[in-house]
């Protein structure tokens, strides 16, 4: 099978890698020019628990010198990003390619049916983390596990034999009818870590440290619940907040900045609207308040605003 990433960043770099090391045929594309340069000319230097295990020549490009067909794209963009590099790549789609979406959030199904079929579309959600160090390096810890489901399953065969190939490389993928329920399940805690992280300037440990916390977390996860719930999915308040409290211990993820942060911290615009603004929106659509994300969105809307993120 020939894999392209749609995006070379942490998790596109380490799922390429790994399917690299398993014999696949893999190409990465990115619009980072240090990244894309430095890979080129280098290699990806690959560091996994802190072992430095080389640099490795994977195929690399910009959007625009992309050519040829492939039958797995795996979209690994800023979920803002997504729209633009569908865009771009349009032309590489077969009729029976397979377009593979684990980002962040919600909203995505709907931006990916403007470019292919529903059955061609895998929607997930994954546990794996992942870490640059630098252009050209990636700097990971820890394993993971992805769940994946086709949006409609008139014929699973293809995708079954897909995760199949990606289980071969280590990727711990499981085809699960359970999708939707572990996307806003990880969309509550995102909600929670993501906005309060960032308008509070702390990581994860510190937010638990606080001995009001549960107040502030039961604020947000009451409105995800009622919203996930009028969608139809059966969101569950234990579970997201069981989560959340579970990985306050430094040896977790007690000393992690959540990714929105850190894009607030080095200027760039967050995902917001796409985790408590998409909440927002979807509260919207079915007349449930939810002031607590309005407000939060708002104020990371600011930030960025103030702070000239682009």
């Amino acid at each position: 099978m020939r894999f392209l990433f749609a995006g070379a960043g942490a998790l596109g770099a380490r799922f390429g890698f790994m399917l690299h090391q398993n014999g696949e045929d893999v190409t990465w594309i990115d619009t980072w020019k240090e990244h894309v340069e430095k890979i080129r000319q280098d290699g990806l230097k690959v560091i996994i628990d802190d072992k430095d295990l080389g640099n490795f020549p994977i195929p690399i490009s910009y959007p625009e010198e992309l050519s040829g067909e492939f039958d797995v794209v795996f979209v690994a963009t800023k979920s803002m990003q997504l729209k633009s590099m569908l865009e771009s790549i349009k032309h590489v789609f077969k009729p029976d390619t397979k377009v593979i979406c684990i980002l962040n959030g919600l909203g995505h199904v709907d931006t990916l049916k403007e470019y292919v079929d529903p059955e061609n579309i895998l929607i997930g959600v994954t546990l794996w983390t992942s870490g640059l160090g630098g252009p050209g390096v990636l700097n990971a810890h820890g394993t993971g596990k992805t769940e994946v489901k086709q949006v409609e399953e008139s014929d699973k065969s293809r995708s079954l034999e897909i995760v199949d190939v990606l289980n071969k490389s280590g990727l711990n993928m499981v085809y699960s009818d359970n999708v939707y329920q572990s996307i806003w399940h990880k969309v509550g805690l995102n909600c929670v870590f993501n906005s309060y992280c960032t308008i509070i300037d702390c990581n994860i440990g510190e937010y638990g440290s606080y001995e009001g916390h549960q107040r502030l977390t039961d604020m947000i996860l009451n409105e995800v619940v009622a919203v996930g719930r009028a969608e139809g999915v059966d969101v569950k308040y234990d579970v997201i907040s069981g989560n959340i409290s579970r990985i306050f211990p430094p040896e977790l993820a007690g000393l992690h900045y959540p990714s929105l942060t850190q894009d607030m911290k080095n200027g760039r615009l967050t995902e917001i609207d796409y985790l408590n603004g998409a909440v927002s929106k979807l509260g919207r659509k079915h007349n449930i308040p939810t002031p607590v994300c309005d407000l939060v969105t708002e104020l990371i809307h600011i930030k960025e605003f103030l702070g000239g993120n682009k």
